[in-house]
Parts: structure tokens; C-alpha cells; sequence
């Protein structure tokens, strides 16, 4: 009955509330504190939810609707920190040290912030009372991991002393059966579906035992941390697994293409028996398998297309656009991410006002000496096809003087961006090391990702005519433009 009240209270319908994040951290003044959620669980984009600057006093107050309970993110030099937020709740927060990363770890494309918790001063409520820190939601979610690491290391020590089967179900359903029922149908869900990864580590992890008991005949909770982290585990692989036993996916998948064909199809062997958990499924694997190269990319994006049009369910349209935006941002063909950032000049400028032209962006810093290197030769270039290039650099330097100062003494007639007003370019942009560069077209149409630098990296002896200028060629001639530019007057010899 306990499981049944639960999951019953998570179809009632939330409404939009504001949340509130307030502080004091003098030490953070004139820093601006940048609050995130998830777009899905899926594709894990950035969504920003809301953004103060720190007063000289280090006040600060973040406001921002939600509709339901989030698990919510905040990246604050080398830390990356967490929080669920209630609607109508309001936070006072302690922000962790402030540590800034190191230029090197700036650069660094696998460098990891500390995940840290956030640490609260006072909640209260929507009617304004303050809330009991032991009823507090993400006071209850640590908690919760006492219990649970402790049965997590029985079950994994059970798995190397070889425990027999009936005794590790016997550990996972006894722990189940200890959950206490709360006032808070979040952390109940929760601790549920947490529960749920304890098969996992008893290697009792069945697709079918784990869907039945979790997700079958169940609401779908599109955005519960703890239950897409479980749905992602349980149905990871999903399509391959099914063609072991059914190899027809594959002429659905690759040769249909057709989103309601498939969902039939896996709706076939019992374990989803429904439209709505069907398609949560689908959706998962187009997004996995678009980087696995299992399936045809062309199929699975006509998969994504009528998931778009024909899935009678709102989220599952969002999320299925915000799969293609994602898998198709930098392919060729597709127009990459657009954004506005302040240049040089104090002005803000967007992608899509460089249309008309080829646009060379590049993605570097103003003291790596890698990039210093590339600028020299970019002037060069410059000065021969700025009549149908603009050359756009997007400075990843953590000040806006640094490149502003730059700028003005070097002389450099192109275009440099700062990033620093809207920090998401990097990961739209896939960027993982200076230089990255790209070349777009004059419709706004991506032709080369990554596009080569002007001077490979390791090149021991450049020539006058660069690498990129030798690409930049091709592509007139593929295009059938060399020779209208040269008559136009755009290219200078």
C-alpha cells in the first residue's frame, strides 16, 4: 500500500512556483552566481534557470519559477554544486570557498569540479515558515544514504564471498520493506527508486524483473533524478538487447525509420506495456545510439522527426527536439548552435549575423601560445579573404579586459567574442581543447566540425600557403565559387 500512495500522488498536477536562493559572500562579491537544471536526462543540457551578480556587500537573491521539484546546479570555480529546490521554497544558502580554477585547469578539457552539496543556513517554506531541518528535502536525501551505502556494501561484499541468490533478494527486500513512508512524495519516490540500482549491485539486474517492479503500469517521472538515473540503468543498450531476440528492429530502425512502427514493435514482448513508458524507452536509445553507430544516423533522426509530430504526449516532443538539436548541432548540413555574446567593442552580436558570409569561428584564449601562434596566420588570411570569410574568435579568457586589452594592442581586424555571458557555447560547441574551430557557411549551415587550424599544432615547418587555407580552397571549388569570387574582387592573391 506504502508504494501505491506514493506513486498515486505523483500524478497530481504541479503548479509553477517561485524559488528563491539568498546569501551573503563578501568574498564573491562582483561575481555572478548562475543557477541551472537539466533540459532532460537524456541529453543532460544546460537549462538556465536564473543568475544574480554578488553585491559589494555580498547580498545576493536568485528568483526563478518551477513547476515541480528539481534537482538544480550551480558551478562555482572548482566546484560543482547541488541542490533540489521545492516550489515556493526559499533558500538561504552558504556558497563553498571560492577557488578559482587555474588557467591550466580552464584549459584542461577533463578536468572535474568537486561535486559538493549545498549547505543551508535557513528553508522556508511557500507559507514563509521555516522548515524543521529533519523535514528538509535535501537534509532527508543525505540521510537517506546512511541506510543505503550500508546495504549497498553488504550486497557488494555478498557478490565477492558468493552469497547465494535467495539471501542478496532477502538483503534488497528487507531494506525495501524498512523505507518509511514520509510526507514528501519526492523523497519517497527517491528512496524508491534508488532501491531499484540495489539489483544492480547484487547483479540481480534483469531488464524485465527491474521494469515490472519499477516502471510498468507506473507514472513516468520525466524529471526525478532518482528515477531517470534507474530508468537509464534498466534501459541502457535497450535496442540491441531487443534485436538478440528479434533482429526485425533493425529494418524498423534503419530501413522505416518510423517512430509508431517501433514503439508497436517493442511493445510486443511484454516488458513495456505502454505507449508512454515505450517511448521514454525509444527516445533513450535514438539518443545512445546516435553515438554508437549501430543504427543509421539518417534512420534515427526520421525517428526523431515523427516522434515530433506524432507522440501524443507534450514531453516527450520536447525532449525528442532536444535530442535532435543536440545529435544534429554539428553535423554538416545542420546550422549549429546560435548565440550573443559581447564583442570587442562592448556590443552583443549573434551567429546569425555573420549570415551572408563563410564564417571561420575559433574557439581560443589570448595567452595560450598555441592560439597566439594561429593568430598570426589568421591575419594573414584575413587580409587575402575578408571579402567572403569573417574570422570570429570566440576568447575563452575568464576576463573580459584580458581580451579587450588584447585586442586593442594587437592590431587584429577580425572579430573576438567573449564567452563570459553566456559560458553554454563551450558545451553546445563540444569544446574540449584550444584550439577548436569551425567552418560555417553564408545560409548558416555547418561544413566542416571540427575545421582544421590555420597551422597544425605540430607542424615543423609552415608554409606560406596554411592547412586551412588549403581546405578553405576545396570548399569554394566543391562549391562552385572560386572563380565568382575572384571576379567579384573577394579573394586577394
Amino acid at each position: 500500500m506504502k508504494i501505491i500512495i506514493i506513486l498515486l500522488t505523483a500524478l497530481q498536477t504541479a503548479v509553477a512556483q517561485d524559488v528563491t536562493i539568498s546569501g551573503n559572500e563578501p568574498d564573491y562579491a562582483g561575481r555572478v552566481v548562475m543557477f541551472y537544471t537539466f533540459d532532460n536526462y537524456f541529453t543532460e543540457g544546460q537549462q538556465e534557470l536564473g543568475s544574480a551578480t554578488v553585491a559589494a556587500n555580498g547580498d545576493f537573491s536568485i528568483s526563478f519559477p518551477v513547476s515541480g521539484v528539481r534537482l538544480i546546479y550551480t558551478e562555482l570555480g572548482v566546484f560543482h554544486v547541488r541542490m533540489f529546490v521545492e516550489p515556493g521554497f526559499s533558500y538561504e544558502v552558504k556558497l563553498p570557498p571560492l577557488i578559482d580554477k587555474l588557467p591550466e585547469e580552464r584549459e584542461n578539457p577533463f578536468f572535474e569540479e568537486a561535486l559538493v552539496p549545498m549547505q543551508f543556513l535557513q528553508v522556508k517554506n511557500g507559507s514563509g515558515a521555516v522548515v524543521d531541518r529533519m523535514e528538509e528535502l535535501n537534509f532527508m536525501i543525505l540521510n537517506f544514504y546512511q541506510d543505503f551505502n550500508l546495504v549497498h556494501d553488504s550486497l557488494a561484499v555478498g557478490v565477492a564471498f558468493r552469497y547465494p541468490v535467495a539471501r542478496l533478494d532477502s538483503i534488497i527486500a528487507e531494506y525495501i520493506e524498512s523505507l518509511p513512508q514520509t510526507d514528501n512524495r519526492y523523497y519517497d519516490n527517491y528512496a524508491f527508486y534508488r532501491s531499484g540500482l540495489l539489483y544492480f549491485v547484487a547483479q540481480r539486474g534483469g531488464i524485465r524483473h527491474i521494469s515490472n517492479e519499477y516502471f510498468a503500469n507506473k507514472p513516468v517521472l520525466h524529471d526525478h533524478h532518482a528515477y531517470m538515473e534507474l530508468f537509464n540503468r534498466t534501459y541502457e543498450g535497450y535496442f540491441t538487447q531487443f534485436g538478440r531476440a528479434d533482429n526485425s528492429i533493425f529494418t524498423v530502425v534503419n530501413r522505416q525509420g518510423s517512430f509508431s512502427r517501433l514503439r508497436r514493435l517493442l511493445m510486443q514482448d511484454g516488458v513495456l506495456p505502454n505507449d508512454t513508458l515505450s517511448e521514454l524507452v525509444i527516445l533513450k536509445n535514438v539518443h545512445d545510439e546516435f553515438y554508437a553507430d549501430r543504427f543509421s544516423r539518417t534512420a534515427l533522426l526520421n525517428i526523431l522527426d515523427t516522434a515530433i509530430v506524432h507522440s501524443q504526449i507534450e514531453r516527450h516532443r520536447e525532449i525528442a527536439n532536444e535530442i535532435r538539436s543536440k545529435t544534429t548541432r554539428l553535423l554538416r548540413n545542420f546550422e549549429p548552435p546560435d548565440f550573443t555574446l559581447f564583442k570587442h567593442d562592448s556590443t552583443l552580436v549573434s551567429l546569425r549575423d555573420y549570415r551572408g558570409k563563410y564564417v571561420y569561428l575559433l574557439f581560443c584564449t589570448t595567452y595560450n601560445y598555441i592560439c597566439l601562434s594561429q593568430y598570426k596566420i589568421l591575419e594573414e588570411l584575413h587580409k587575402r579573404h575578408h571579402g567572403w570569410l569573417d574570422i570570429v574568435v570566440i576568447s575563452m579568457d575568464e576576463y573580459f579586459k584580458n581580451m579587450y586589452d588584447f585586442k586593442e594592442t594587437s592590431g587584429y581586424e577580425w572579430d573576438f567574442l567573449h564567452f563570459g555571458n553566456q559560458t553554454d557555447v563551450i558545451m553546445n560547441y563540444d569544446v574540449r581543447i584550444f584550439p577548436t574551430a569551425f567552418l560555417i557557411d553564408p545560409e548558416g549551415k555547418m561544413v566542416l566540425s571540427p575545421a582544421p587550424v590555420p597551422m597544425p599544432v605540430f607542424d615543423p615547418e609552415p608554409t606560406p600557403v596554411s592547412h586551412l587555407e588549403r581546405v578553405l580552397w576545396q570548399e569554394l571549388n566543391n562549391k562552385g565559387l572560386w572563380h565568382e569570387y575572384m571576379r567579384r574582387g573577394l579573394i586577394n592573391n
